[in-house]
């Protein structure tokens, strides 16, 4: 499947998440015993993927909790962040009905 402007993405329900105070979190992945340090903006991004969502929505997320960004380097740091997170299966492409 390829991916495209309307494809839905969700944080693997596997993963788990500690949140480490102000500075961020990290993930486990425990299917393949993966650990990744994020910071607190990849924290909100986590945040928003635990509901299925596409890139937009992402982008959307942090543009409501950022002041002064640029959309175009938020969504190019978002696509960039993203795919780190599906190429290491800490986030999956959403397979089920569409959310309401």
């Amino acid at each position: 499947m390829n991916p495209t402007e309307s494809t839905l993405y969700l944080a693997n329900p596997d993963v788990s998440c500690r949140e480490e105070g102000p500075d961020g979190a990290l993930l486990f992945n425990p299917d393949t015993d993966a650990v990744l340090v994020i910071n607190i903006t990849g924290l909100l991004i986590w945040e928003t993927l635990r509901k299925p969502c596409d890139k937009a929505a992402v982008v959307a997320a942090l543009l409501e909790r950022c002041n002064n960004v640029p959309v175009d380097s938020v969504a190019a740091d978002v696509d960039e962040f993203m795919e780190q997170l599906i190429a290491r299966g800490f986030v999956g492409v959403y397979e089920g009905a569409v959310p309401l």
